[in-house]
């Protein structure tokens, strides 16, 4: 199963006006950065390798340049319109040859990746997008491409395991896309977005906090921890070990 796209039309267009429906979207990135800041890598030299799954506009890949100069960026999307923003965003970075764009699935791209040659897998707001099967499918190719020591950061939309706390951090969710799109009169914008958090808590779909943890772990992954949480959103650190 490839990926899907699920950002065309106008909420790929117009995907920066997520801004203002998460309120705390700065803060979130910025917990990617401070964690890639944080890295530590003993004994090895060369520009820290980091891969990163759902660039989109570019944002997120903002942060992780911005978060230190001995590191290099490969940022994948599978949509065409999210590259076309993110090149756009990140011209002086691609220039000066410390970021390159990749529009391709995600799992076909890293099944191209060399075993342990990335210093840490990091993505925003885009694994929760996946079905199950395939997300799973990517969990496994990112910590085979992980170098032993290797980290995981992940930005994204986390589900409480329980179904009643589920459904009310979506209605939080969702009003305050009412909140921000209303106003602004884009109502349609605002239909695709609802559609969309729905889609996002299907049974063949939904990311649910303590079961990703426990697949990770099975895996392999260690020293899993969420270090931060805003409702939904969450942000998960894992490490291959080594």
């Amino acid at each position: 199963m490839d990926s899907e796209q699920r950002f065309q039309g106008g909420m790929s267009e117009e995907y920066t006006l997520i801004h203002l429906a998460l309120p705390h979207f700065e803060e979130l990135q910025g917990h990617i950065g401070t964690v890639i800041a944080q890295h530590n890598r003993p004994g090895q030299s060369g520009p820290l390798q980091v891969l990163e799954i759902g660039c989109g506009d570019g944002v997120t890949s903002s942060f992780i340049l911005a978060a230190r100069r001995d590191l290099f960026l490969t940022a994948l999307d599978n949509e065409e319109e999210m590259i076309k923003q993110a090149s756009e965003r990140l011209e002086p970075e691609i220039v000066g040859k410390r970021c390159n764009l990749v529009c391709a699935d995600a799992v076909d791209h890293m099944t191209q990746v060399a075993s342990h040659s990335i210093d840490i897998v990091a993505s925003a707001l885009t694994l929760h997008n996946m079905h199950h099967t395939y997300r799973h499918k990517l969990h496994r190719e990112l910590f085979r491409v992980l170098s032993p020591g290797g980290l995981f950061v992940n930005a994204d939309k986390y589900a409480p395991q329980d179904d009643g706390e589920r459904f009310d951090a979506l209605d939080v969710a969702l009003s305050r896309f009412f909140e921000a799109f209303i106003p602004l009169g884009k109502y349609d914008l605002l239909k695709d977005w609802v559609l969309h958090n729905v889609a996002d808590q299907g049974p063949d779909r939904v990311m649910k906090e303590l079961d990703t943890i426990q697949t990770l772990r099975d895996i392999g992954f260690v020293d899993i921890q969420m270090i931060y949480r805003h409702n939904m959103e969450g942000v998960l650190v894992a490490r291959k070990t080594g």
